[in-house]
């Protein structure tokens, strides 16, 4: 169905800027600042941002947690990892995130699909994204993992912050392409 390389760079979720303008082309105008004077922006388009919100916001949180607690002594790292919660954090990202996306891939995309057939090349972009996360995901499960047993050391921490930064970025990308996508078709269809 893919009629694009999605190896490409303007197409990869770890690499694209954007959404590319050819696959946007002919369906709806994704303009945010309008968004919030929509009144059919506070149903489900809103609950959408709110949960990428929360996604961001967490991945941000375990960057910046992981940051604090390599600025900690060697000695004293695996004790900050469970009074920050930094030893559970990343496992709770990997799970909520692996959750929404499997909503959205049995539930979500194949309703805009069937409701919206010009998003086919949009919705594959996002079935693809959703691919390479579940790839970053589970190899990020297994980094994070390592921060819960005893002996916790600074290079497993420096390891999954790495590791947290990767996962932020290409969550961000996709989250505000899924909205540039998605939200502009609900708010055509009930505006």
């Amino acid at each position: 169905m893919t009629p694009y390389d999605y190896n490409a760079r303007q197409y990869h979720v770890a690499t694209r800027d954007m959404v590319s303008t050819e696959l946007l082309q002919g369906i709806f105008p994704a303009d945010r600042a309008t968004w919030d004077d929509d009144p059919q922006f506070l149903g489900w388009p809103a609950h959408l941002q709110r949960l990428h919100a929360a996604i961001s916001e967490a991945s941000a949180r375990l960057v910046g947690g992981l940051e604090a607690v390599l600025d900690e002594p060697e000695g004293s790292v695996q004790e900050v990892m469970g009074l920050s919660g930094m030893n559970r954090l990343g496992l709770d990202l990997v799970g909520h995130v692996h959750a929404h996306h499997s909503f959205e891939d049995s539930n979500v995309l194949p309703g805009f699909l069937d409701r919206f057939p010009q998003l086919v090349q949009a919705i594959d972009l996002l079935e693809n994204d959703h691919s390479y996360l579940d790839q970053a995901l589970d190899q990020s499960e297994l980094v994070f993992a390592r921060l819960n047993g005893e002996g916790t050391s600074k290079v497993a921490v420096a390891e999954a912050l790495k590791q947290a930064e990767a996962l932020k970025k290409i969550l961000h990308r996709h989250t505000y392409d899924e909205e540039d996508i998605l939200i502009p078709a609900v708010l055509s269809a009930y505006g």
